[in-house]
């Protein structure tokens, strides 16, 4: 089961017995566990009919034994389990989720965890653990299903964007599209630290429908010349001066990690680009196969394809952008330095 999957459930208010949120992004896993979680009482009390548990603080069997009660005076009871991971493979919940009470929506939330062990500890061999995401996988796929499990993976670039534009819409509100991928370059795609930024601009603006980039480099305390963003169009352009003055102004508040992963990124699209050697505009279809989201993000890269016309060299940028990154992460050398120095080589003749 998918996001928009669960979401159905949620709007329909037709529940399976046993939910398992888990994977990277907790912000979205908490989310959707309230949401499911209210639906799931509708007008019931939840004081008598929901409980609430953390996994590393109660045991399977006091959960269990929550989800058998039954409701009252609602038509269904809510067990919330939070940091469920410890509790996965234990008898009590392995045997309760195979046979789970009708009457209950038990919620279990957990973290980011891989699947291809989890299938592997599932197989019938003897000795072998009963695994509930693997349980809740297969029971997918059955006719009538007892549950289901739906990860949460980080989103990417692209995936970033377009929930930026969601998460917007769902505040009454519309953001350009220029202004949500200077929001994401500024902020990153951790879905949580997005949802306080959309909070903060809805806050600040509250009578404004639309939210364009003055706004997010005003209200997200960034400076509109000095940003990753800038810092990427500058190299692209082979400005070296100017990527140097915005460089010295990033180094104190940003990380050089992050510094080497936008470079490689928009390096790596314009690689893509020349190899897709699209004649007039790209199209949505042809940006959405970049990982892009619009149209207009890939046509802007492509004006800066002339500005690398040695393919050997181009080949090189790469080599000098591995080199750094594996320089941060081994500690070996001054990490500004080392961002630096990459600037250097990327725009220089």
């Amino acid at each position: 089961m998918n996001a928009k999957e669960l979401a159905k459930h949620i709007s329909s208010r037709t529940f399976l017995p046993v939910y398992l949120l888990y994977g990277e992004e907790d912000y979205l896993v908490e989310r959707y566990a309230k949401a499911l979680a209210s639906a799931a009482l509708g007008d019931g009390d939840a004081s008598f009919n929901e409980d609430v548990f953390r996994g590393t603080d109660h045991a399977a069997e006091d959960i269990t034994a929550a989800a058998n009660a039954f409701p009252f005076m609602s038509d269904k009871r809510v067990v919330l389990v939070r940091e469920s991971d410890p509790l996965l493979k234990k008898p009590a919940l392995a045997s309760y989720v195979q046979n789970p009470s009708p009457d209950t929506v038990m919620i279990l939330c957990a973290g980011a965890m891989k699947p291809s062990r989890a299938k592997k500890s599932a197989a019938k061999k003897k000795g072998a653990s009963f695994n509930v995401l693997s349980w809740m996988q297969q029971q997918e796929r059955g006719k009538e299903p007892l549950g289901a499990a739906v990860e949460f993976k980080a989103l990417k670039d692209a995936g970033a964007l377009s929930w930026i534009s969601e998460e917007f819409r769902r505040a009454g509100k519309r953001i350009t599209p220029e202004a949500a991928t200077v929001m994401q370059a500024l902020r990153g795609n951790n879905t949580r630290t997005l949802s306080s930024e959309v909070q903060k601009l809805v806050s600040a603006l509250p009578d404004k429908e639309e939210i364009d980039s003055d706004d997010v480099f005003t209200h997200l305390g960034a400076s509109k010349q000095y940003n990753l963003f800038a810092l990427g169009d500058a190299v692209l352009a082979r400005d070296g001066a100017k990527a140097h003055e915005i460089l010295a102004n990033l180094l104190g508040d940003t990380e050089p990690a992050a510094i080497v992963a936008m470079l490689s990124r928009q390096l790596s699209l314009i690689w893509r680009l020349r190899v897709m050697s699209v004649r007039g505009g790209v199209s949505d279809e042809q940006a959405r196969e970049l990982g892009l989201v619009w149209a207009w993000q890939a046509n802007t890269l492509r004006r800066y394809i002339e500005n690398f016309p040695d393919p050997e060299y181009f080949e090189h940028c790469f080599e000098y952008i591995l080199e750094t990154d594996l320089s941060i992460k081994s500690q070996s050398s001054d990490n500004a330095v080392a961002v630096t120095k990459l600037v250097s080589e990327l725009t220089r003749a």
